[in-house]
Formats: structure tokens, C-alpha cells, sequence
């Protein structure tokens, strides 16, 4: 991996002055089965202030990573921020664009079946499986990524205690969607079962998977205050920290409506615009259908799978180590 480092940081536990420039140009796969390049850029300044009594310091890092050769980054590659080493106020790893990937599911609808009793002569209660293409929520992390960070530190003894007041803020996200796709396997296994699925929309032609508004690049910061402690038999920083996030994303996700196949429930008779009857209508009771599974269906079909995902407002942890 090929770097660029230049550093006239005065203390690496402890600055006081100075200022720090890094580039690292990283290949994988050089032999291997994944191929990516990363570049990362990082610079850091840090300026005493108030009679060389405290001290300002200033931190900016950003990466992008990418894939060759026909590969794309693992997972285990791409970006997830949130934690004590970059913006504080969120879990570890917790900030990622959203993404809703395609599955075929088998849903069961249960009816009364009024002429079938059992021995008190009482109906009883049937179901029927409907093949359904819903949607699963994942988080496939970023390949963009820029955060920074400034902090005011301010010694209370010597470098043995100290108060920190911190801002940090970023935003991480998919630049390249065109790499977010299913695999070629994946949808000639959907396009199978559910054949009406690309014109209808529910499946996109290119393998195109979609990103959940609201969560491709959206900014994140957190201010607060932090007690550092640093032993010096230890000489590791080890630090409180209470951090409010003033900007977090707090909404519920919804993923596209899920999409059931006409030739299984489309009945020209209530409205529908279809050449022929669906198995359903076709093979159920018409009672049973109309006023039982249908509605059930309909209901299915106009409420998406959602997610709150509501970021917390405040965080307060313990950590060793510093953010920069």
C-alpha cells in the first residue's frame, strides 16, 4: 500500500502544535479473488491558544473505494461509520446508506371454510400459500466517506486530566450505485418465479437495487464535552464523553410494496385488467375469496415492510484511545 505522510506533530498522545498530511493508495486482489482500490486522505492541526494553555485542534479525513477488473468491495471493505474514532454521538459501525433487497417469500392466508366441518360440525379454518416478492432491509455500507472533527482541549492537570469539547460531523454514502446490484443468479431466480415482476416495476431490469430516501450521504454531527484521564503508568488516554447528535436521521423506512403475480390473483370480475382468471379467484369458494382472502391480500399489498430507524439523540460511553 503505497503512502504519502508528512507530520510535524509535536506529541502523538498529546499534541500541543503542529500538523499532520496522509494519502494511502491500497490495492487488493493482486493475485486474489476480490479486487478493489482504496484511497484514504487524512490531515490533522492542532494550534495552542490562550497562552499556550489549551489547545484547538482541527481533524478531516476522507476515503473512497472502488472496484476493478469486473469486481466489487466485499462489505467487510466498504464504509460504516459512527463511534468514537469519528463521529461520537452514534453506535459503532451504525451509520450506512439502506438499501431494500428482493427475496421470494411464500405467504399463508387463512380462511373459514364453510363447507368443511369438522366432527361438531363446525367450519374449519383453511390456507392457501401465494408465492410474494417482498423486500428484506440490509445495509451494505458506503464507498464514500468524509468526516471531520474539532476539538478544544483544555488541560485541568497537567496531562493527566483534561476537558475536551468536541463537534464532529460526516456523512458516508453509495457515489457509485450502479456497483448496488443483485447478482446475475439471484435475479434470473426471481425473474422466474415472478415474470411480470420487471415490467410492472417491482423488480428493475438492470438488477438496479434501491436506496431508502434520506439515507444516501446524509450529514450526521454530534457536539458535546469529554473528561479525559491519562495515567502515566499506562500512557493511554482513557475518556467520558456525553454527546448530543444535532444532526441524526430519525424516520421510518418503508420498502416497496410487495408484488404478487396476476396469474394468481387477478379477477376481471371486481375490476381487474387482466386476460384470464388467477388461480386464487379461480379455485376458491367465490365467498371465500372475495370477502375473506382478498381483503387479506389488498391489505398485504398497501403496507409495505418498514423500519423506524430513529438514531439516538444523546450518547454517553466510555472509551480509551482519542479521536485524533
Amino acid at each position: 500500500t503505497p503512502t504519502i505522510t508528512y507530520n510535524t506533530v509535536n506529541n502523538p498522545i498529546n499534541p500541543t502544535g503542529g500538523k499532520s498530511y496522509f494519502y494511502s493508495l491500497g490495492f487488493s486482489g493482486l493475485g486474489g479473488n476480490v479486487k478493489s482500490i482504496t484511497n484514504v486522505v487524512d490531515w490533522k492541526y492542532y494550534h495552542p491558544v490562550n497562552k499556550h494553555r489549551n489547545v484547538l485542534g482541527f481533524h478531516a479525513s476522507g476515503a473512497f473505494i472502488t472496484g476493478y477488473g469486473g469486481g466489487e468491495p466485499p462489505p467487510y471493505s466498504r464504509f460504516y461509520m459512527g463511534g468514537e474514532s469519528d463521529i461520537r454521538g452514534f453506535d459503532i459501525r451504525s451509520i450506512t446508506p439502506v438499501t431494500f433487497i428482493p427475496v421470494a417469500t411464500a405467504q399463508q392466508f387463512t380462511y373459514t371454510c364453510n363447507t368443511c366441518l369438522n366432527g361438531f360440525g363446525q367450519p374449519t379454518p383453511r390456507t392457501v400459500s401465494v408465492p410474494v416478492l417482498g423486500y428484506t432491509i440490509t445495509f451494505p455500507g458506503g464507498d464514500t466517506q468524509g468526516y471531520g472533527n474539532v476539538e478544544y482541549r483544555i488541560p485541568i492537570i497537567g496531562n493527566t486530566f483534561q476537558t475536551v469539547l468536541f463537534f464532529d460531523g460526516g456523512t458516508n454514502g453509495i457515489l457509485r450505485k450502479g456497483a448496488l446490484r443483485l447478482d446475475p443468479t439471484g435475479f434470473d431466480n426471481l425473474n422466474t418465479s415472478f415474470p411480470s415482476a420487471v415490467t410492472s416495476g417491482a423488480l428493475d431490469a438492470n438488477r438496479q437495487l434501491g436506496i431508502a430516501p434520506n439515507t444516501n450521504f446524509r450529514l450526521r454531527g454530534s457536539t458535546g464535552i469529554e473528561f479525559v484521564v491519562q495515567l502515566p503508568i499506562i500512557q493511554a488516554p482513557f475518556r467520558v464523553y456525553y454527546a448530543y447528535n444535532v444532526h441524526r436521521l430519525h424516520s421510518q423506512l418503508l420498502a416497496p410494496p410487495d408484488f404478487i403475480e396476476p396469474t394468481e390473483i387477478c379477477d376481471p370480475s371486481l375490476g381487474d385488467k387482466c386476460g384470464a382468471v388467477g388461480r386464487l379467484p379461480a379455485t376458491l369458494p367465490p365467498d371465500v375469496w372475495r370477502f375473506q382472502v382478498r381483503p387479506t391480500i389488498e391489505q398485504l399489498l398497501k403496507n409495505p415492510g418498514s423500519l423506524n430507524y430513529f438514531e439516538p439523540a444523546r450518547t454517553f460511553r466510555f472509551t480509551v484511545s482519542r479521536t485524533f
